[in-house]
């Protein structure tokens, strides 16, 4: 009798255990829900996912944020932490806000993603360690009417742009360098999603663009976005320049009509630089053709004579000052400044290939070149490619990589003291 008693005891704790283990499992630890499933083209779109545990959390949650074609996920906030009664079990639960900015119309998507948390079993427990999936979501992006899908269209209430000149534009000389610096702000609106300017360069005019410098506001509920962009232009011909103005437009989602700001146009009245030729008398320019021609036949001899071993120390310093890893990278940013996806796409390849040994980059780095891949050979339009973010992290990549790699090349000391 007493080890049939056992045996019962045992089979009742059995049952008790696993009709426990059955109810967890139909709990959800990980769920995901949107107020909202329709939005325009560009407008913010809210989402939230709720992780669940037995005790208090501990340390923060990580996610593996996917990467969607012409799309923007961003986290906001903090976590806002809550207690659940699920079939009469006390829950703790963690909500977590995202916001996403589109620009493809049409069905969109966000896979399922992972995450990891930890929490406690119960007030006092061991943390735990969860891995789960964040389910898959979808949502309706509508395009306004008459907009164009090439254009980039930014969707909030209104949109402050101002610009700032250093010097002012006007009568100048040939070879002088005016900057322009143009911010755009917006309500409900990540700077993330706000447009780039032109990159159209006038004939006779240089233009160079600086990294843009992109804010977001989320404080005590408040969600606001800043884009400055700093653009300098070197007048390299003589003759009058015009810069063409800037128009901003934007869509009202409560008016659902346009609205859009301009920037006028720049022009410049540019004369030429006398040059030193032209100020000299004139019996020393008959003359100056003898003394380069001096200079020219003693190079000519110089380089007749050590030809081979001047040829061998230019390709020497050549190689060290300009590596092909340094030539690609450069490449790979020019391209970015002029948003080129397939020359891009080129020379990060290129550039990946020059790694030895192979080496993983930087999530966000990662994050840039997957967005410009499905651009280029997934349902995106290359146009639309904007280079700035992959230029950004590629320079952040490659500055973390130099601080990371030892110093080569010292020899240790002949006569080391003890």
């Amino acid at each position: 009798m007493p080890g049939l008693c056992r045996k019962v005891v045992a089979a009742i704790v059995t049952l008790i255990v696993m009709h426990a283990y059955a109810a967890l499992a139909e709990v959800k630890l990980v769920t995901i829900d949107a107020p909202k499933s329709e939005a325009w083209v560009g407008q913010k779109v809210a989402f939230y996912v709720k992780l669940r545990g037995k005790g208090p959390f501990v340390g923060a949650a990580s996610f593996s944020l996917p990467a969607v074609p012409r799309t923007v996920i961003l986290k906001v906030g903090n976590p806002v932490v809550s207690n659940e009664e699920i079939e009469d079990e006390s829950w703790f639960v963690q909500t977590h806000e995202f916001v996403l900015f589109s620009q493809a119309d049409g069905a969109l998507e966000v896979p399922a993603f992972d995450v990891r948390y930890a929490s406690r079993d119960s007030f006092t427990g061991p943390a735990k360690d969860y891995r789960e999936q964040v389910p898959a979501i979808q949502f309706q992006i509508e395009r306004p009417p008459e907009s164009d899908p090439a254009t980039f269209l930014v969707t909030t209430d209104s949109l402050k742009v101002t610009e700032q000149w250093d010097p002012t534009p006007g009568k100048t000389q040939q070879g002088a360098v005016f900057h322009r610096t143009i911010t755009q702000n917006a309500e409900q609106v990540t700077g993330m999603a706000l447009a780039p300017p032109p990159t159209k360069e006038p004939a006779g005019v240089s233009v160079h663009f600086d990294d843009p410098v992109i804010t977001d506001d989320t404080e005590r509920g408040a969600f606001a976005g800043s884009r400055s962009d700093r653009i300098t232009y070197v007048l390299e011909e003589p003759g009058n320049a015009t810069l063409p103005a800037i128009q901003y437009v934007w869509w009202n989602p409560d008016k659902q009509e346009y609205g859009s700001t301009t920037l006028p146009a720049a022009t410049f009245e540019v004369t030429a630089v006398a040059t030193a030729d032209d100020s000299a008398p004139a019996n020393e320019r008959d003359l100056s053709w003898l003394l380069w021609l001096l200079v020219v036949l003693a190079a000519g001899g110089l380089y007749y004579w050590q030809r081979r071993r001047l040829q061998e120390c230019f390709c020497s310093l050549w190689e060290k000052l300009n590596p092909l890893e340094r030539r690609i990278a450069r490449e790979l940013l020019r391209a970015c400044r002029r948003s080129d996806a397939p020359a891009a796409d080129a020379a990060w390849l290129e550039w990946q290939a020059t790694l030895s040994p192979p080496q993983n980059v930087s999530p966000r780095l990662a994050t840039a070149a997957t967005e410009l891949q499905r651009t280029l050979y997934g349902c995106g339009d290359p146009s639309t490619w904007n280079g700035s973010e992959m230029a950004a992290a590629f320079r952040e990549a490659t500055a973390m990589d130099h601080e990371k790699r030892p110093e080569t090349g010292a020899l240790p000391r002949l006569n080391p003291t003890r």
